[in-house]
């Protein structure tokens, strides 16, 4: 069994990967390029956590042809993956719990997660699939209008609302602190963390891999051990190094194809945000959302973490080098739709993510067919809600044992 693994990229699915193969046994190196975990496309990325629920996927307000005629042809070789899909999220969402409760995770977490249904067209179509999802073990629960708003008080008592689709075990929470405190468990557990480390080649050789990298820190990154990012407090010689491993795992989204040596149908897909406290008075105590609140016709996500407010929105979909001006305007508009009046909007942070989508719009997860080279990409809008799950059962095929989940489905062959 290959024992030292170089993990690629620090955000969530690269901190999750890195913890489970660590508890696996493996000798565990992470590689990022920036400061710090979390800070590229899951800094600023939606807060929920979302169960995958087929035929509510993200849709994207402008998307090239090419892609979607990508994604149609894609799509119609993937019959397998969404059931694949909705188990792995579900798996994932009972690995965060778990992964709370047995380490002492407190990221903020809110429980509930609500999809708003506008009118009796919506309704109607949810009605028509709610046999399905419940045969795929999603435990959907639809509301009327008013027992929506028992659940969300805050909510706009003007603004039309039909009823509302309930989604079990679906949250929200603070998706970088969670992947800074999940990436101390994994130093316990002998995790070493290289920031500021770029990693330009993998290259075969024999019974392994060689990994070039190359620390380029900041002119004003700390010098001093006592002040560098905990876990990378190791000297870094100047310029290229070539260390050896017997397996890579790719985590770093749009980059992964440059380092695997061969083209991977990718997108780019945009998604801004707003982030604000929750404006606290006594005579109004429900302002603001309790937990996570979806509106698929406005494409956006609302959600409650601690004393502030998230919201994401604005899907786009580009080629992966092209990039996109945000409209945080319209979210500031829709949150006041919903839930007006319950944030500080002179205190808001805006933000930006862009992260890797396949031309179907599912996750690559599994060996990547090249010798060594394993793939956690391209979750799209379920991130979170399926990092945990992906990476455990990752680990567990790395480590030659049969995992809870079959993964074929998502693997990157099925692209080719």
């Amino acid at each position: 069994m290959s024992r030292c693994v170089a993990v690629v990229g620090a955000g969530l699915a690269g901190v999750t990967t890195a913890y489970e193969l660590a508890l696996a046994g493996f000798e565990v190196h992470v590689f990022e390029r920036g400061g710090s975990v979390a800070e590229q496309a899951s800094f600023a990325g939606s807060a929920l956590l979302l169960p995958f629920v087929p035929g509510l996927a993200e849709s994207a307000s402008s998307a090239p042809l090419s892609w979607r005629w990508r994604r149609w042809r894609a799509n119609r070789r993937t019959s397998d993956a969404p059931a694949t899909l909705a188990a792995l999220s579900q798996l994932g969402l009972a690995r965060t719990a778990e992964l709370r409760h047995t380490l002492g995770l407190d990221d903020e977490t809110t429980e509930g997660l609500l999809v708003a249904l506008v009118d009796a067209k919506r309704v109607a179509a949810i009605e028509a699939q709610l046999e399905g999802w419940t045969a795929l073990g999603l435990r959907p629960e639809l509301l009327d209008a008013d027992a929506a708003r028992q659940r969300e008080p805050g909510l706009n008592a003007d603004a039309q609302l039909a009823g509302a689709l309930a989604l079990a075990h679906g949250g929200a929470g603070n998706a970088r602190l969670f992947a800074q405190q999940l990436r101390q468990q994994a130093q316990r557990l002998g995790a070493r963390f290289r920031f500021h480390t770029t990693v330009r080649a993998i290259t075969p050789d024999g019974a392994g891999l060689t990994l070039r990298h190359e620390h380029t820190p900041p002119a004003d990154a700390p010098t001093r051990a006592a002040d560098r990012e905990a876990g990378d407090t190791q000297p870094h010689p100047a310029g290229p190094q070539d260390e050896r491993f017997n397996a890579v795992v790719l985590c770093n989204g749009l980059d992964a194809p440059a380092l695997l040596g061969r083209r991977l149908p990718l997108a780019a897909m945009h998604e801004a945000s707003v982030t604000a406290p929750i404006r606290l008075l006594e005579a109004h105590p429900e302002l603001g959302p309790k937990a996570g609140w979806v509106d698929p016709a406005r494409g956006i996500a609302i959600a409650r973490t601690g004393q502030r407010v998230r919201v994401t929105g604005g899907l786009a979909i580009t080629g992966a080098q092209d990039k996109v001006a945000p409209d945080f305007e319209a979210l500031h508009r829709d949150l006041q739709h919903w839930f007006p009046g319950s944030v500080l909007h002179q205190q808001v942070q805006q933000g930006q993510s862009r992260r890797a989508l396949a031309a179907d719009g599912l996750p690559l997860l599994g060996a990547s067919g090249s010798a060594g080279i394993w793939l956690n990409l391209s979750p799209g809008s379920q991130g979170w809600g399926l990092a945990c799950g992906a990476a455990q059962v990752l680990a567990t095929q790395m480590a030659g044992q049969t995992p809870a989940l079959d993964l074929s489905a998502l693997g990157p062959q099925r692209l080719t």
